[in-house]
């Protein structure tokens, strides 16, 4: 784990790249990164989130649309990071009820009380953050990789409505009990076919989203994908380990044009990650970018 002063300097060295590959942070209004004492605040807070991730008691980053972090029973089961504040008062509502409600079981105990042993807040393994960039949303995923930890999917309600009318009737017990011995064929394509109908998971209006710049990161750092009929998690690389920093991040984010919003080579390896096949999640892909 990096100290605070070799993580600073790592990212001092790195600011004016950070600037020019995401321009529109420049943009804001309040909270400009091009202001030096912006930009270092910025950085602490990255550091901050860093190091509450490399003590994640799960072991587990949960990564999906920004949803998530507002929804009760994900942030009952898996709490939040919050290092540096929580981001939404809906997700502090969220996170104040269950405290109560752990504090409830501890004065009251019962032995049929399930026990979560993760806090609920300042560890957590979903992302809501106070100075919000991406500088820190790389941070969380270098790490938690750095830890050699396991990343898995959460789907938003929609997108949990989307997963069963695509794939409900495929979920037999003969399916389930195949996939026991691996992925199956018929795995693989009920995730893919999902995927193909939830593009709007990677691309908003032309628009990388942070789920598209996560995935890229396990992409470069060696992570693999597990299905289940159930979940999808992501597995540190067994042999011939990646060392995740942020000049690699960076580095592979534009050679795949993700600064420039490049559909085709972004989806190209986003669908190397998933499927192993550069064409799995295929054309159509509008090549509109907005102005941000």
């Amino acid at each position: 784990m990096l100290t605070a002063t070799e993580f600073t300097r790592q990212l001092m060295g790195l600011r004016d790249q950070y600037r020019a590959d995401n321009a529109w942070v420049g943009n804001w209004r309040s909270g400009s990164w091009n202001d030096e004492n912006t930009m270092a605040h910025y950085i602490h807070c990255a550091y901050n989130l860093y190091r509450a991730t490399a003590t994640n008691m799960l072991k587990l980053t949960v990564l999906g649309g920004t949803q998530i972090r507002l929804d009760d029973a994900y942030i009952r089961n898996f709490g939040i990071t919050g290092a540096n504040g929580i981001q939404d008062r809906t997700t502090k509502e969220h996170v104040y009820a269950e405290v109560m409600r752990r504090i409830g079981r501890t004065t009251n105990p019962s032995p049929t009380a399930d026990r979560n042993p993760a806090p609920v807040v300042r560890s957590g393994s979903i992302l809501s953050e106070k100075g919000w960039t991406p500088i820190l949303n790389d941070a969380l995923i270098i790490g938690a990789a750095a830890g050699r930890q396991q990343f898995a999917l959460a789907l938003t309600s929609a997108e949990q409505l989307r997963w069963e009318r695509i794939n409900g009737d495929k979920v037999t017990r003969f399916a389930v009990n195949a996939s026991r011995f691996g992925e199956t064929p018929a795995l693989k394509n009920a995730w893919k076919s999902f995927f193909n109908a939830s593009k709007k998971m990677f691309f908003d209006g032309g628009n990388p989203r942070v789920f598209a710049r996560e995935l890229l990161g396990l992409y470069f750092f060696g992570y693999k994908p597990e299905y289940s009929w159930h979940q999808l998690i992501f597995r540190p690389p067994q042999g011939g380990v990646v060392r995740p920093t942020f000049n690699l991040y960076l580095d592979e984010l534009r050679n795949v044009n993700f600064h420039t919003g490049d559909q085709t080579r972004i989806m190209q390896a986003i669908s190397n990650l998933l499927f192993d096949e550069p064409g799995a999640l295929g054309q159509p892909w509008t090549r509109r970018r907005l102005a941000v």
